[in-house]
């Protein structure tokens, strides 16, 4: 699969989601974002890269080691 598929594949499914959510969302609701549809795949996708770009800033560089790393202790 390509990268243009799967993101093509991507926003169908989140649009097939909107789609049934706002057609069977429980009719209570006491918050806007209760009522307002595709809320929670929104907030779900932006918390994922929410995650992933923190993990990238600052967990990356405490576990990333040099090219070199054990190479560099040896005299030959």
């Amino acid at each position: 699969m390509s990268k243009k598929q799967v993101y093509i594949l991507a926003i169908v499914a989140m649009a097939a989601a909107t789609i049934v959510e706002a057609l069977f969302a429980h009719p209570h609701h006491s918050n806007f974002w209760d009522v307002t549809p595709g809320f929670d795949i929104l907030f779900g996708l932006v918390g994922c890269a929410a995650l992933i770009i923190v993990a990238k800033i600052i967990v990356a560089p405490l576990i990333q080691k040099d090219e070199d790393y054990y190479e560099g202790g040896e005299d030959e």
